[in-house]
């Protein structure tokens, strides 16, 4: 989801030109003014959730810096996308009533003495791979208008990059005894070294010889839980090829299913070769072309495919 793109805005624009789009969108697809069309109601809640976040300069840098395209997915009581079910007007009253008055109904002005919902936050906690894959206990420090926190926050094994933790409650004090809002751990994911995450999946490069892939050869894998597993490389490999190590990957946060370990094997050329050791893959390279077997599949295939094509 583009937060830009949904006010109608270009990234970099000013407060004000944000305050003016949303006070458009709002106008426009309000419930008060819509009634019960569910296409005006999901609009609606797509503008107000672009300018939480880039009305709030914390929160639009995070936003620009990271350049998301789902900032409000998450998961509240536990995992999921946004809010289910019908529309809530609470919660959205306080911009209304700061923006524009009452405009939307009979005259409604803001009470000095009404009880408001505090703000939410949001703290983007940076995890490793291996953190969100098997769960951590974090100390997390974070600054509201009144005071300096720390709490500990449990992130469960599963989580993605992006996905939020739910803290209720522990956002900004409420005005008038109103509740506090909430904060919402965004998870972060480092590069790793090795594995790169698709989904509930791992995928890694797997560096080996001439020799392993031309003869067959058995090599170890590493996986994330720091155990190693064997794979049996078949005799004629080529380079690119997937070996699927089933359950290998990652649990899923959402449910007991497991993910697999995808490794593609690279054929590595040899470099700093000796005079003796080049002479050696020359003849080796001749008799190739001396034999009446085919030894390179794709290379004639190819060679093939040119003869056609220049007829």
């Amino acid at each position: 989801m583009d937060y830009y793109e949904i006010l109608g805005l270009s990234k970099g624009a000013s407060d004000d030109e944000i305050k003016k789009a949303f006070k458009k969108k709002a106008m426009k697809f309000h419930p008060d003014r819509t009634g019960n069309d569910k296409s005006a109601e999901t609009k609606f809640k797509e503008a107000k959730e672009a300018y939480d976040v880039l009305s709030d300069p914390q929160k639009k840098s995070m936003y620009d810096q990271y350049g998301t395209t789902d900032f409000g997915g998450g998961f509240g009581g536990g995992f999921g996308g946004r809010s289910q079910g019908g529309f809530n007007a609470s919660g959205f009253e306080d911009v209304f009533e700061d923006l524009f008055g009452d405009i939307f109904g009979g005259g409604r002005a803001r009470n000095p003495n009404r009880a408001y919902k505090g703000a939410d936050l949001e703290y983007h906690l940076q995890l490793t791979l291996e953190e969100a894959a098997f769960g951590i206990e974090k100390v997390v420090k974070f600054r509201t208008k009144n005071e300096d926190k720390e709490i500990s926050v449990s992130i469960p094994a599963g989580v993605d990059n992006g996905d939020r933790v739910r803290l209720s409650g522990k956002g900004e004090a409420g005005i008038n005894q109103g509740p506090p809002g909430d904060l919402f751990i965004r998870v972060v994911l480092e590069k790793h070294s090795i594995f790169e995450r698709d989904g509930n999946n791992l995928y890694c490069n797997v560096p080996i010889s001439f020799a392993e892939a031309t003869l067959g050869a058995e090599i170890e894998i590493p996986t994330l839980s720091n155990n190693k597993v064997s794979i049996d490389i078949p005799p004629g490999t080529q380079t690119g090829k997937y070996f699927r190590l089933r359950g290998k990957g990652i649990k899923s946060v959402r449910g007991g299913n497991i993910g697999d370990l995808m490794c593609s094997v690279q054929i590595e050329t040899p470099v700093n070769l000796s005079n003796e050791q080049k002479n050696i893959l020359l003849q080796f390279e001749e008799k190739l072309k001396n034999s009446n077997k085919k030894h390179s599949p794709k290379s004639e295939s190819w060679i093939d495919g040119l003869k056609n094509f220049f007829k």
